[in-house]
């Protein structure tokens, strides 16, 4: 049988009143030695507490939920672990569910996060411009995740770093058209090409899955067109990873046959070889901005928090830096 709270009272020597504000921390006070006895009483009787029924004594579920598209991706999940990290530190447990880039289960999840009372829920959204009022009825605020510079201005800024190489034929080797960062992406990438009276047409555009298999397969389809790209910009450090691969395979070196750079990647991007040229993402600033945001949530219950911070580390994939030297930051 399952060990209550009668049984660690009994155990301690007191009322279970008295192990009822042990558990919740209150609402009255408890002498030392009681509280010593209860938690000795739990320890020795191995009571587990009845998290439900403590949610509903509280009326908090001291919960966060985080809603991301793909918990697989790199960045996602050094964010999900970043956000986990501060979560605990606040003694906060985190609940996190994955969209698949779905906006149909992206609101499924955050109806099932609101109906499990949790505290906040941060997302990042497929779509950010959707109505999030529907959520927030029963008072649970939510914070969005949106970098519309660090999309745009970023993707310029690697798109202007091949160009300072002499590269003049960049493709754009980016993820699902129907993602609104990959939009993005291509219009950073498209403004500086066209600035510099350059092509940017969709013929030099490859759409591929936001995966190691899609940055793998997209390679082909990138060489092949006319003229041949000298560089490319990659979305994410996922699918260089497979583009990587690929070149190898064809006998294609990187940089001198063909260079690159990442719009988007993590601490990944040191270790592969060659090790890729990148935009930083600030996974530890986001979840910070993220987690402070929900704290100060008032009367608007939905807050969206952008930032523009990112590092560009130069790296062996554009001809920055040689083989074999120590890239690692």
């Amino acid at each position: 049988m399952a060990v209550t709270r009668k049984d660690v009272a009994q155990r301690a020597g007191v009322s279970t009143a008295v192990v009822s504000y042990v558990l919740n921390d209150g609402p009255r006070p408890v002498s030392q030695a009681a509280r010593a006895r209860v938690l000795a009483a739990i320890d020795d009787l191995g009571y587990q507490r009845d998290g439900v029924a403590r949610m509903l004594a509280l009326g908090r579920s001291s919960t966060l939920g985080l809603v991301v598209p793909d918990i697989v991706m790199p960045y996602f999940g050094r964010l999900s672990q970043a956000i986990s990290s501060l979560a605990f530190e606040q003694g906060l447990e985190l609940l996190v569910a994955t969209t698949d880039w779905d906006l149909a289960k992206e609101q499924a999840n955050l109806r099932a996060l609101v109906e499990r009372r949790v505290e906040g829920i941060i997302v990042v959204s497929v779509d950010r411009h959707q109505d999030f009022g529907p959520y927030t009825a029963m008072g649970t605020p939510i914070v969005v995740v949106d970098r519309p510079e660090f999309a745009v201005r970023g993707s310029a800024q690697v798109t202007e770093h091949l160009l300072s190489h002499g590269h003049e034929r960049i493709a754009m080797l980016g993820g699902p058209t129907g993602i609104a960062s990959t939009r993005r992406r291509h219009e950073g990438w498209r403004n500086v090409l066209l600035e510099n009276g350059l092509h940017a047409g969709d013929d030099y555009v490859c759409a591929a899955a936001l995966t190691e298999s899609g940055g793998y397969h997209a390679v082909d389809r990138v060489l092949a067109m006319q003229p041949t790209p000298t560089a490319a910009l990659v979305s994410h450090d996922v699918q260089a990873v497979g583009a990587v691969r690929r070149l190898y395979e064809l006998g294609v070196t990187v940089p001198s046959d063909f260079a690159f750079a990442v719009a988007n990647a993590t601490d990944l991007a040191q270790f592969t070889v060659p090790s890729l040229t990148s935009l930083v993402a600030p996974t530890d600033d986001i979840a910070r901005a993220a987690i402070g945001a929900l704290g100060q949530a008032g009367d608007d219950l939905v807050q969206t928090i952008t930032l523009a911070s990112y590092v560009l580390a130069k790296r062996e994939s554009c001809g920055c830096t040689a083989p074999r030297t120590r890239v690692l930051e």
